[in-house]
């Protein structure tokens, strides 16, 4: 049987206020077209029974992770969270760590990784450093040549940039494995776990698949949702 992969949405409300769970469908596209079957967690209260039954985690991209959470006051009004989200995941990544199940990330997905290993997150890039990272920026890396994404396209590649946020202090056990240029700051941009099968991007490859992308002549970056979706047989 093909792998079965959770995906995590955010939250948000349907026109007459009802309480929704919603996800870009392209996290879904592209795990069905690396050979994985993309389900979507939509209760705060089945991390356990979602970790039983699924065989990896995926952490898609969206809001801001809540600030207490890595130890800091919000420092600006334009962050916006979704405690909600913050609860699920962190739920689900107890779950799937204890069952020692693949977990992937993207953008927020790094974000939350980091937090929930002890990390910390600079709250704009902008404000806190300079440079600019958000609405689709295109930016290149420089590629930890030992690692799955050198291992994927060698020591360097063009991405795009659609948040305003980045990782701080690392957390326990976490390994840089990209990083990008801020205004002369060096950003981390993708991280693995030491011992476990964890690893993150902060950026959307999920939009550089397929006949539209972002880069327009970008490598092809389905090859990073077959490698974590073979993680997951």
């Amino acid at each position: 049987m093909k792998p079965l992969i959770l995906l995590t949405g955010g939250t948000g409300a349907a026109a007459n206020g009802t309480p929704t769970w919603a996800l870009n469908q392209n996290y879904a596209e592209n795990i069905r077209r690396a050979g994985g079957i993309p389900i979507l967690a939509v209760n705060n209260d089945c991390a356990e029974e979602y970790a039983d039954l699924a065989d990896g985690l995926l952490l898609s991209g969206g809001k801001d992770v809540v600030t207490t959470l890595y130890g800091q006051e919000q420092k600006y009004d334009f962050v916006i969270t979704d405690p909600q989200r913050d609860d699920l995941e962190w739920k689900l990544i107890k779950a799937f760590l204890d069952r020692k199940k693949p977990i992937f990330g993207i953008c927020r997905g790094i974000q939350v990784l980091n937090v929930y290993f002890g990390g910390t997150l600079i709250q704009d890039i902008p404000d806190q450093l300079g440079g600019d990272h958000a609405k689709g920026v295109c930016h290149p890396l420089e590629i930890k040549k030992d690692s799955i994404l050198g291992r994927l396209f060698g020591e360097s590649m063009e991405v795009n940039s659609y948040h305003h946020q980045a990782l701080d202090q690392l957390g326990d056990g976490l390994i840089a494995t990209a990083w990008s240029d801020s205004n002369g700051h060096r950003l981390v941009e993708a991280i693995e776990h030491e011992t476990l099968p964890v690893w993150s991007v902060q950026w959307h490859p999920e939009r550089m698949t397929g006949e539209k992308t972002n880069p327009e002549s970008c490598v092809d970056s389905l090859p990073i949702f077959r490698y974590f979706v073979d993680q997951c047989k």
